[in-house]
């Protein structure tokens, strides 16, 4: 498999045809990365242009599936055994982490046109023309009907579309059009193929069928979160899910004093909310909250690729399937939210993650200083 190398005008620097593994994972909520791992030539001239043509910044996309690419963010040279070349980096979404919300943004429609009102604003028609990030531009949309109703501040912009993800169930990705010379910010929601439906063909993992080679089963109340008490401007208190009792009710407090009810737009215009519209924005500072403690209910598989199930034709990353084990009783429909490809000697492995992420240390650090 050969992977082509751009800079970000999205003109070719050269092709890398050899190389030892690509780790490329994707993921549906949240920014995808990827790990390239080279020999050095050993001819001085061979090692130098290699070396140039993976420099920080340029874009890698595999010839298999060029709409997806990553760029370069690290370079790790390692000469302990043989000398090695290490490259890894983000997809291309993450450039909107380079970005915060610039002061006190609002937007209330569907969920598709409330997470692109943050990109424009903040990455393709901000105030500040210095702002601008370059080829960005947004996708149509694609008639996705759940409703939102969002306020930021000064957050980043990259955490903040991928709360917004989890929270509402969507996809997001930034699409790598050559062609058109463009980067689209483009929401999404998987096909529906589980067992629970008929419209769309079925994909049914499971030990039994032979297209799982193992499972890992993980349901966990660790994290879990139910009820949220919100302060607000002047200990301003509202409660979500207060009528949950007993030895479910797991509590969690959300501190929203700094929200303001005059809220002062990035153009600099000022809006004062009712008292209604400002308890509905402190109710959703704690669903967002809560959609960050959920319970971890997952499948972790390798999948077999000479299987029944053929990946991104009977199933892809965002798709609800169906995840069976007879011997541990467990039958799930659940979505494909993390897709790792591993190429590695002329072979590549399919692992999937089926159900919520368990969260990284990096993920519950940023709950905490949230």
């Amino acid at each position: 498999m050969n992977i082509f190398v751009f800079n970000n005008k999205f003109e070719m620097q050269g092709i890398v045809d050899t190389f030892g593994s690509l780790i490329w994972h994707r993921e549906y909520y949240k920014t995808g990365t990827f790990e390239l791992h080279l020999d050095v030539p050993k001819e001085n001239k061979d090692a130098l242009s290699l070396i140039f043509l993976l420099r920080k910044g340029n874009v890698l996309a595999k010839e298999n599936s060029m709409e997806e690419a990553g760029y370069i963010e690290d370079i790790k040279l390692d000469d302990e055994n043989a000398e090695k070349l290490v490259v890894t980096g983000y997809f291309i979404q993450n450039i909107i982490s380079h970005k915060i919300v610039w002061r006190q943004q609002s937007s209330t429609g569907t969920v598709e046109e409330v997470m692109k009102y943050f990109i424009d604003k903040n990455c393709i028609n901000p105030v500040d023309p210095n702002r601008i990030t370059p080829h960005l531009v947004l996708s149509n949309n694609r008639g996705i009907s759940k409703l939102a109703n969002e306020i930021s501040t000064n957050d980043n912009l990259g955490e903040l579309i991928e709360n917004l993800a989890v929270k509402y169930d969507v996809g997001w990705r930034v699409i790598f059009d050559l062609l058109n010379k463009e980067y689209i910010f483009d929401i999404f929601e998987g096909i529906d193929r589980s067992i629970n439906q008929s419209v769309n063909p079925q994909a049914v993992f499971s030990l039994e069928f032979e297209n799982v080679i193992k499972q890992t089963y993980t349901d966990s109340d660790n994290n879990l979160k139910n009820v949220a008490l919100i302060w607000g401007e002047n200990q301003k208190e509202v409660v979500v899910n207060n009528n949950i009792s007993g030895f479910e009710r797991r509590e969690i407090f959300v501190d929203s004093q700094s929200l303001s009810k005059t809220i002062k737009n990035d153009d600099g215009t000022e809006k004062t909310l009712t008292d209604t519209e400002y308890q509905e924005l402190l109710v959703e500072q704690g669903n967002s909250k809560l959609a960050e403690t959920q319970r971890i209910l997952t499948f972790e598989a390798d999948v077999s690729v000479t299987s029944n199930l053929k990946y991104k034709e009977d199933f892809d990353l965002g798709d609800i399937v169906t995840i069976k084990n007879e011997r541990w009783g467990v039958l799930l429909n659940t979505r494909i939210t993390t897709v790792e490809e591993v190429y590695e000697n002329d072979t590549l492995d399919i692992r999937v993650n089926f159900g919520s992420n368990i969260p990284t240390l990096i993920d519950k650090i940023k709950q905490r200083t949230r």
